[in-house]
């Protein structure tokens, strides 16, 4: 009997019952997904394309110089010096309207709202998955069965919690091949835009998944050939007549009467392809370099890592999701009545098997179990749909067959939920720590090594990732849970509703409720947990920035492992420069700074708990910048400095030669002053010292801005050079420039201000007499003069 390639079930064209009951599907498995929300990004890769995706939504710039930190570990310096992510544009342009929204709203956090992405697509996936089943002819139940086992007991249900690529490459090539099935069922050709547009975010994903495109353009042009009757009964794989007749469709399919549908198709996958070089071209300035560097190739062992990916106990596909044992039962229904959808779907999945067991980090690197194939979860579970039907709504195989089933399913719960309850990243770090060298052979083939059983080591109460555990004020956030909990249960019983032969299938006004609901049990959690996962100190020093900020900052952020809880909680526009602190600045560090010092009118610096003065930064800093203002933020007294480079104004240079002291022990050669300056600014002034005769005292220096009434408005007091120069090292002949920054209040009136200077002693507070004249303790500057206007902020 000949069966052909392109027969399938009666086509089911759907109702829109049935996408309600999608949208069900969909918005159950997001409430799942937000019970085990973290707010973290757990990976140097999720970091990368978030930054590129922060610098996007604050000021259009595509740079991530938040992670200089971090080097050439998932970025590359591009011509212009800036530091670019080398991860494709698909999950920087999805984020993007997410991040945007939430920088324009203070009460949510950055990240937080940006790792909402994967468990919507992965949520969407799933949806798509029961249209997909039900599109072929099988029951509602074998829909939601199959839909919910690949969000719950899949991979697909940890790397809801990641900001990796993985769920987009997996929502990208299964919608497309969703909407292929569309296509041959409804024949609507806007349909294909929709195939296009979903394969081409795949790509933009990962640019491997280019490999994949031959598979839909065959798939597509197998359609085409179907719906001109080209297809016939005797079209099979296995003999030489369908392999001409497969050839010469394809040809058919390709004249000008299929042109339209190829044009729909291929437009959005033409624009993927075009804004994947523009990408190359801005952050390399080439259309063909993507950034990565010669280690990252396709030089893996093959073998290894074929075997690694499928079955090893380290990172085996079987391991982590053992409801793919399911799949061979689908797989003589789908070759008689559905043969391109299994070829598609094997073919992609094969693919990705063979391609990523040749790379040459085949594992994943810091990941929960062989992450490289979770795009191809969705394919897989496909095929299982019919096992679902025939298990346990027509009990084909009886008690055993029921049990076995519900046995993987459980099993599989366990794993996903191993994966989630605590980050993997502790059992990697024990294994670096245990077996040299990182990612030793050894740890993904021998059993005790797998994170499987290690994980179980590292789970206690001070673990736990979830956000509603460990974000509540004193303990777990009981109410957060709450409302979690009723999202699941309101889903569930509305689901539950679906399968009764009695009920109209997906009603309207639950549904949009439903949907409603969803949408403010995700935004009150947002809101809840933003302040508790940046910390008080982030959220503090976030806002004094964000009130005081001005075109022409920058920020320097000195705590690397704060990053994505600063750019949480910062929602100013501000470029920020990520960096290790250290004790010595090095040859690459000076030059750095000296660009930002030259490039920037002022420097906000978030430093480490490190005295100034042991800062190789900011020692650096205040000898040769101003310093603004440098406060200290509660509840562990951190500090937030901000300094002006000498840019900031011009400084006019005048001689004054007056000494301090009886007998004079310290003359002043000179200062700069600024001519003007505007309310709300900031008042600059350098002295020049030169060191008469030693003292062993300490002295302090005071610059006081004083009104016409001789009134002081603003002042500052310390040690010469920002306390870095005390007086009692200096030595005769010596001269020392001496910077301070006083910031102006902004509703200063205009007018002409004087600067007075002097030095007193601090231990009596006796002001030490100067040379210009007799009872004069300090001498005049100026005037300054204030124009009227504030200063942009």
């Amino acid at each position: 009997m000949n069966t052909p390639l392109l027969s399938q079930t009666e086509p089911n064209p759907l109702t829109r019952g049935e996408r309600r009951i999608a949208f069900l599907v969909a918005a159950l498995l997001f409430a799942c997904y937000l019970l085990t929300y973290t707010g973290l990004i757990q990976s140097s890769d999720g970091l990368a394309m978030f930054a590129a995706t922060e610098s996007i939504a604050r000021r259009g710039e595509v740079d991530t110089n938040q992670l200089l930190w971090m080097g050439l570990q998932q970025g590359s310096f591009g011509p212009d010096g800036e530091l670019y992510s080398r991860k494709g544009l698909g999950m920087t342009l999805l984020a993007l309207p997410l991040v945007w929204l939430a920088r324009l709203w203070p009460a949510v956090g950055l990240t937080q709202t940006a790792l909402l992405l994967n468990p919507l697509l992965t949520a969407w996936t799933g949806g798509l998955l029961y249209l997909a089943v039900v599109r072929l002819g099988w029951s509602r139940f074998a829909g939601i069965a199959t839909a919910l086992a690949y969000g719950l007991a899949t991979l697909a249900w940890p790397y809801t919690q990641t900001f990796f690529s993985d769920p987009l490459a997996g929502w990208g090539l299964f919608a497309a091949l969703y909407w292929l099935l569309a296509f041959q069922q409804e024949k609507h050709k806007h349909i294909l835009v929709w195939a296009g547009l979903a394969w081409g975010l795949a790509y933009l994903s990962r640019s491997i998944n280019l490999v994949t495109l031959p598979v839909y353009g065959l798939a597509l042009a197998a359609l085409l050939a179907e719906e001109k009757g080209t297809a016939t009964g005797d079209w099979r794989l296995g003999t030489r007549l369908p392999a001409r007749r497969l050839l010469f469709a394809v040809r058919r399919s390709l004249v000008a009467d299929h042109l339209r549908e190829w044009i729909l198709f291929a437009s959005p996958i033409l624009a993927a392809g075009l804004l994947s070089l523009w990408w190359n071209w801005l952050r390399f300035g080439n259309l063909l370099d993507s950034g990565y560097v010669e280690s990252e190739v396709f030089n893996g062992d093959w073998l290894f890592g074929l075997v690694g990916l499928l079955v090893s106990p380290g990172r085996g596909i079987l391991w982590y999701s053992p409801v793919l044992l399911l799949v061979p039962l689908g797989i003589g229904w789908f070759w008689r009545r559905g043969r391109w959808l299994l070829i598609s779907s094997g073919v992609v999945a094969l693919l990705y098997w063979l391609l990523y067991a040749k790379w040459y980090m085949w594992h994943g690197g810091y990941s929960w179990g062989p992450r490289f194939l979770v795009p191809v979860l969705p394919f897989l579970m496909l095929v299982s749909a019919p096992a679902w039907q025939w298990i346990f709504a027509e009990e084909r195989w009886g008690r055993a067959g029921r049990f076995l089933a519900t046995f993987l399913v459980l099993l599989s719960l366990a794993v996903q939920w191993l994966g989630m309850l605590i980050p993997f990243s502790l059992v990697q770090d024990w294994l670096d720590r245990t077996v040299k060298p990182l990612f030793a052979p050894e740890t993904f083939t021998h059993l005790p090594y797998s994170p499987l059983l290690r994980q179980w080591e590292f789970v206690n109460s001070d673990s736990i990732v979830f956000a509603w555990w460990r974000l509540g004020d004193t303990g777990p956030d009981w109410f957060a849970l709450a409302l979690l909990l009723g999202a699941l249960i309101g889903g569930g019983l509305l689901l539950g509703r679906s399968l009764r032969p009695e009920e109209e299938v997906g009603e309207r006004v639950p549904v949009a409720l439903y949907a409603i609901a969803m949408a403010l049990v995700a935004l009150v959690l947002l809101v809840r947990f933003q302040i508790p996962a940046s910390g008080l100190e982030n959220s503090a020093t976030a806002a004094q920035i964000a009130a005081g900020e001005r075109p022409g900052d920058a920020i320097l952020h000195l705590r690397p492992l704060e990053t994505q809880q600063f750019a949480n909680i910062y929602h100013g526009r501000l470029p920020v420069y990520g960096l290790f602190p250290v004790d010595e600045l090095s040859p690459s560090h000076s030059r750095l700074l000296d660009e930002l010092l030259s490039r920037y009118h002022r420097l906000w610096v978030v430093p480490d708990f490190a005295p100034p003065e042991r800062s190789g930064w900011e020692r650096t800093l205040r000898g040769t910048v101003f310093l603004l203002a440098d406060s200290t933020i509660p509840p562990d007294d951190r500090r937030l400095v901000l300094y002006a480079a000498a840019q900031e104004q011009p400084l006019t240079e005048r001689g004054v030669g007056i000494r301090f002291g009886d007998p004079a022990w310290v003359r002043l050669n000179g200062y700069g002053l600024p001519k003007e300056v505007t309310p709300g600014g900031a008042l600059l002034v350098a002295l020049e010292w030169e060191s008469l005769r030693p003292v062993t005292k300490d002295y302090r220096v005071f610059v006081h801005l004083l009104d016409a009434s001789g009134t002081k408005l603003a002042q500052r007091d310390g040690q010469p050079v920002l306390w870095l120069r005390p007086t009692s090292g200096w030595q005769p002949g010596e001269r020392i420039v001496d910077r301070y920054g006083l910031l102006l209040p902004a509703d200063l009136p205009p007018g002409e201000y004087s600067v007075t200077v002097g030095l007193y002693d601090p231990e009596t507070g006796e002001r030490q007499p100067s040379s210009a004249g007799p009872g004069d303790f300090a001498i005049q500057l100026g005037p300054v003069r204030v124009e009227g206007g504030e200063s942009e902020q």
